[in-house]
């Protein structure tokens, strides 16, 4: 397995997703490098994370289907997650002052209904 030296990470990763392919053995793991980048492969859990074309990603999951050891293909979902988090910090203080805010009016309405039955 060390012998895999065309594992590329410092290439653009722009107008590509990234495929988790579940292996029954990592024996014809090269093969992968044609159908992208192969960017990781796990010796214990046997799968390989790779970069493909977004354009083109029907056609390589149906041909990496075929494959006799691969046991199944998972799109990543790296493309749905937050790129930036600059405003994640004024969004929770937002919303802990607004739940404090809340605690009070519940605390002062419970009051005055204790009060008026008084």
């Amino acid at each position: 397995m060390s012998d895999l030296k065309n594992i590329n990470t410092e290439s653009n990763f722009e107008g590509r997703t990234g495929l988790v392919v579940w292996l029954k053995s990592k024996r014809n793991v090269k093969r992968l490098m044609s159908y992208g980048i192969l960017h990781y492969v796990s010796n214990k859990m046997d799968y390989a994370l790779l970069y493909v074309n977004s354009k083109t990603i029907e056609k390589t999951i149906e041909r990496l289907e075929k494959e006799k050891d691969v046991k199944s293909i998972e799109i990543s979902n790296l493309k749905d997650l937050p790129i930036t988090y600059d405003s994640v910090l004024d969004d929770m203080k937002k919303e802990i002052e607004d739940k404090k805010k809340k605690e009070k009016l519940d605390i002062f309405h419970s009051a005055s209904d204790f009060n008026s039955y008084s």
